[in-house]
């Protein structure tokens, strides 16, 4: 695959996902994605897509204000 970008070469990788609630920061470390060896453009696919929602709905009403999540551990 190619960067949409610049043309380099998307490679797997892992990346930091930030999500902003009205009552909450959740940080997801090691986040499945592709990444551009070239210029850093982020892919997620839609898989990955859909449970970074579920992550985030499980904090939507946590009475932290920040919260830091590793991804194959939630």
């Amino acid at each position: 695959m190619t960067c949409f970008f610049c043309k380099g070469s998307m490679v797997e990788s892992t990346t930091i996902h930030t999500v902003e609630l009205k009552n909450c920061i959740v940080v997801i470390k090691n986040v499945p994605c592709l990444k551009c060896d070239q210029c850093g453009e982020v892919v997620i696919n839609g898989e990955v897509a859909q449970r970074i929602e579920q992550i985030v709905a499980g904090f939507e009403k946590a009475l932290t204000e920040i919260a830091v999540v590793n991804y194959s551990a939630a």
